[in-house]
């Protein structure tokens, strides 16, 4: 099915630019000459318009989201590759139109363009492939913090969808996400769930984020999630670690992991503590750090997220015993499993 929905694809995008082309051109004209340009122009405003139209078809009726925001997303996505490839689409066609022969003396150029992108792509699955194994070692060491992780995922990703991020990027910080507490699969169990830790203890839980990058460093592709999951410990205020990096010297995607995590964290039961806090007072604490501990701007964001899913009864992204003060001031237990 694959396969003939991409041959159909380039045969709707090929065949239609083709068409288009040689409808409006005068093959008596230089190419770039008289209505031979207007053809040109024609012709790449088809190929783009057919491309993202088709796939983003395909993509909103297979995820269910409006056809407008998809087209958006996917044009925010594919624009630096219509830029690039538009142009040399022009120039193969002004050889073709000088001389056809031209053309085969490129073959070499295309075969080693094709074996880099090639590699690429195995370096790209290689490096996916041991993320998930990451994952895996990560849920069967540690359930706990996989659960964590997977609500702080949640968390994340309706972030990113509010700020309209680039799907590459939002898919590079989602993974971050998951994968942001993965250096306290080594740590003692018995050190994570102590009520009282001595500057020793709280130092060596301090550096899971030096260890989770560590193991994260020789992923070639994954360099800007290493940087993430490294300083999701950061602070605004530059008195977090391990960096003390300030402000929007934080990564992005560190400072709304940053947000989401300690959200989590808040409103989860936690062994070394008798109850967990109420999503009102979690809240509350979020906004008191403001330009503190978290971006401004991202508390914001995410406090508008939280109030909707309560809104809607959405209870997907909290702990399952998640306490949301009500009106009257009585904690309302969620009892949705995650």
């Amino acid at each position: 099915e694959k396969i003939l929905f991409n041959a159909a694809l380039q045969s709707v995008v090929i065949g239609g630019t083709s068409m288009i082309f040689h409808r409006f051109s005068d093959s008596q004209a230089a190419l770039l000459e008289g209505r031979n340009v207007a053809a040109v122009v024609l012709a790449a405003l088809y190929c783009m318009a057919a491309d993202v139209l088709l796939l983003s078809g395909l993509f909103s009726s297979l995820s269910g989201h409006g056809l407008g925001g998809v087209v958006v997303s996917f044009v925010r996505q594919s624009w630096l590759d219509f830029a690039a490839f538009i142009p040399l689409g022009i120039v193969l066609t002004a050889l073709f139109w000088e001389n056809p022969v031209t053309i085969l003396l490129l073959v070499p150029t295309f075969l080693l363009l094709y074996m880099a992108l090639k590699r690429e792509q195995a370096l790209h699955n290689q490096t996916q492939a041991i993320l998930e194994k990451l994952v895996d070692v990560l849920e069967s060491k540690s359930p706990e913090t996989a659960q964590h992780s997977k609500r702080v995922r949640a968390w994340v990703e309706d972030m990113c969808d509010e700020l309209g991020m680039e799907s590459g990027k939002a898919d590079m910080v989602l993974q971050a996400a998951v994968l942001h507490d993965l250096g306290k699969v080594g740590l003692d169990d018995n050190l994570l769930r102590k009520p009282g830790l001595t500057a020793e203890e709280f130092h060596q839980i301090m550096g899971h984020s030096v260890v989770s990058a560590g193991l994260l460093e020789g992923l070639t592709l994954f360099q800007g999630g290493r940087n993430i999951v490294l300083h999701h410990h950061e602070r605004y205020d530059g008195n977090g670690y391990p960096d003390h990096l300030v402000g929007e010297n934080i990564p992005l995607g560190a400072r709304i992991i940053a947000v989401a995590d300690s959200f989590d964290a808040m409103v989860s039961m936690r062994p070394y503590r008798a109850k967990s806090l109420t999503v009102t007072e979690a809240l509350k604490i979020l906004d008191q750090e403001r330009g503190a501990q978290f971006d401004p701007e991202l508390v914001v964001t995410f406090t508008k997220l939280v109030h909707e899913h309560l809104a809607t009864g959405d209870m997907t992204n909290f702990p399952s015993a998640v306490q949301i003060d009500s009106t009257d001031g009585v904690g309302i237990e969620a009892g949705v499993q995650v």
